[in-house]
């Protein structure tokens, strides 16, 4: 059982909202400013920059094609819940 929970908005540990995600936005805490956002499979640092990470197949990856930095199922043995690169982006930014 991990540690930490995604109901597909709210990353929660132990009750605590660590990052919440509204639309395609990720937002560290209960409100507060973007520190990140999702475009197709692209982790993209702020409300637009330049992309930090992607998901490609099971694989998520440095930069916009780099090596890899995980897998899915890593990621799935930290964070219950569903999602694919909705997931991913709380965990690299908040959690790896």
């Amino acid at each position: 059982m991990a540690d930490y929970k995604f109901d597909g908005q709210r990353l929660k540990l132990r009750g605590t909202t660590i990052a919440n995600v509204s639309g395609n936005n990720i937002r560290k805490g209960s409100g507060g400013s973007i520190v990140a956002n999702i475009r197709d499979s692209n982790i993209r640092s702020g409300s637009g920059g330049s992309v930090l990470a992607n998901v490609k197949g099971n694989d998520i990856r440095q930069g916009s094609g780099g090596s890899r930095i995980a897998k899915m199922k890593d990621v799935d043995a930290a964070i219950d819940g569903p999602g694919g690169v909705t997931k991913a982006a709380p965990w690299f930014m908040f959690i790896r």
